[in-house]
């Protein structure tokens, strides 16, 4: 079997009885089947939509400790966080995440003073054992030499920490596809459309449909354990197996704004304070861009919409620029910078009826129902790992009880998210790397290793192979149209919107509406229809809600 050909892990999906079905391909949902085919589970894995098209992709880019959650004592989630945001930097995806210095700037209006912030960046620093890439603390003067940009007035200093900036879709996807080469069965926009019982009512598998083939029959996918870790869309799950079920969550949505580079800080991310409710959030510098955000606010579906077309709204919009503006006042900024928008929505378990919703815990749960289905829900995006071998953990004592298994419960999952290259390869590699510096720009080089790890030759195999295919699919980005052959053909990428949403982010940061006539080329090489200017506005997040 191809290791990700769609159809034939479509095929395989109706062949056999998996150990454990996961529903949902965010990156919860893939460290669990990653993790579990790792530990040799016969493991199956369907989305209802793309890999990682939900939460997994419209996070803030961070794996990061929480540093706000200090304030909550929350010691031991930021201690778990910061230990695998170092794996992922370190060990996992260090061509996906990097490293970046964090100013908090200190003003009368700032909720914590000098001292206060000081020590909680200290605390910081020792639960990240010290290797936090160092902190400093700036005087007034010191601060605004090297952020000018800043507020002058009433400016006390500020306080510099490190977190890991990094690509949330490809993590999530690279994680799918290690999951593949273990042995997993995965396959995007593939749904549930309800649950197969035994004679005791027990869950023993779902059925599905392709979306992609709406006039086909459903089929059965046959599991002995099924897992739902789909997100927001959890409580709906739990409801098709038992229209009875209470719900669990409390759904948060968050926005993000992406800006030009050049508007707001020089050297640094800021940690920023909202002016309506000294609500904390974020810029950064993000791929020659600057990413700000979060929103946190509980989700109104009348205007945030359905679960799975989650907007912003110009409320979001207006609240984000007007925080940004009184930190930087003198930064020439407004709405017509905005390059792109997105939202998601962070599936947190519902804790009593707290007023504020960032109050409530960003910690998981895991559960089982009375019919046998597992749901986990909450947590942080850089805890999946801890998330998924715990959830692993539980479905092999279920497996062990029920059928008498008996796999260890260790996880084995530390890996490099990407393989290094066979023997073949480095030699192919060696031998071609004269026909790489003729065809294409080291600048293009250096941007196919850092987006696809070992990986990066394959795609310069193609440009090489083609000259066309060497051109870039919009003038100000790296990005050239081999990655649309590549990511069609090896990263079951089934519409042109999943190329420019999640295998690339060209759909957050590049001009698209400027350069129509090129990316309508891309598209056609995709094999998608005809672009409209309303299609590609909404990928960018440019019709608010």
């Amino acid at each position: 079997m191809a290791l990700f050909s769609r159809t034939e892990h479509l095929a395989r999906l109706q062949e056999r009885e998996f150990d454990l079905l996961v529903i949902g391909g965010g990156i919860t949902g893939a460290g669990i089947a990653r993790d579990a085919a790792m530990r040799g589970l016969q493991v199956a894995m369907i989305e209802a939509r793309d890999f990682c098209s939900g939460t997994s992709s419209k996070s803030s880019k961070l794996l990061h400790g929480g540093i706000r959650y200090l304030e909550q004592f929350h010691l031991g989630l930021v201690f778990e966080a910061s230990k695998e945001r170092r794996l992922h930097s370190d060990l996992l995806s260090p061509h996906l995440s990097a490293p970046v210095p964090f100013l908090i700037p200190i003003y009368p209006w700032s909720p914590r003073g000098m001292v206060t912030v000081s020590a909680g960046v200290f605390l910081y620093n020792s639960l990240s054992l010290f290797r936090n890439h160092g902190t400093r603390i700036l005087s007034r003067e010191r601060a605004m030499q090297e952020e000018g940009r800043l507020e002058s007035k009433g400016l006390r200093g500020g306080v510099v920490y490190h977190d890991v900036v990094m690509d949330d879709a490809r993590i999530g996807f690279e994680n799918v596809r290690s999951a593949a080469h273990h042995g997993a069965v995965s396959v995007n926009y593939t749904y549930v459309r309800g649950f197969d019982k035994d004679g005791t009512g027990r869950i023993r598998g779902v059925w599905a449909k392709d979306a992609m083939q709406p006039t086909k029959s459903d089929f059965l996918v046959r599991a002995r354990c099924i897992v739902n870790a789909t997100g927001p869309w959890s409580d709906y799950i739990r409801r098709l197996a038992n229209p009875e079920a209470e719900a669990m969550l409390r759904p948060t949505k968050g926005t993000h704004l992406i800006l030009p580079s050049n508007k707001l800080g020089k050297a640094h991310a800021f940690v920023l304070t909202a002016k309506t409710d000294n609500r904390v959030f974020f810029s950064i510098p993000w791929f020659d861009r600057t990413l700000v955000g979060t929103t946190d606010t509980d989700y109104d579906p009348d205007t945030d919409g359905p679960l799975d077309d989650i907007r912003a709204t110009q409320n979001d919009v207006d609240y984000l620029m007007e925080s940004v503006k009184r930190t930087f006042p003198n930064a020439d900024v407004t709405s017509d910078d905005i390059h792109s928008t997105f939202a998601g929505l962070r599936p947190l378990v519902s804790e009593g009826k707290s007023n504020d919703p960032s109050a409530i815990s960003r910690e998981h749960r895991i559960w089982q129902d009375e019919l046998g289905l597992f749901t986990i829900a909450g947590g942080k995006y850089t805890t999946y790992r801890i998330m998924a071998a715990q959830m692993v953990d539980r479905v092999q004592k279920y497996l062990a009880h029920e059928y008498g298994f008996g796999w260890k419960s260790s996880s084995t999952q530390l890996e490099p998210l990407v393989l290094a290259p066979s023997v073949k390869e480095a030699r192919n590699m060696v031998h071609l790397l004269d026909e790489y510096n003729n065809a294409i720009s080291m600048e293009t080089v250096k941007h196919l290793q850092a987006r696809y790890g070992a990986r990066w030759q394959r795609v310069a195999d193609l440009a090489v192979q083609d000259a066309s295919l060497r051109e870039r699919v919009i003038g100000t980005e790296p990005d050239i149209l081999a990655e649309v052959v590549y990511t069609k053909e090896n990263e079951m990428a089934v519409t042109f919107e999943d190329f420019l949403r999640r295998r690339t982010m060209l759909a957050l940061k590049a001009p698209l509406l400027d350069n129509l006539p090129r990316l309508e080329k891309a598209a056609k090489l995709f094999g998608a229809p005809a672009l409209t200017k309303e299609q590609v506005a909404r990928w960018q997040g440019l019709e608010l809600s």
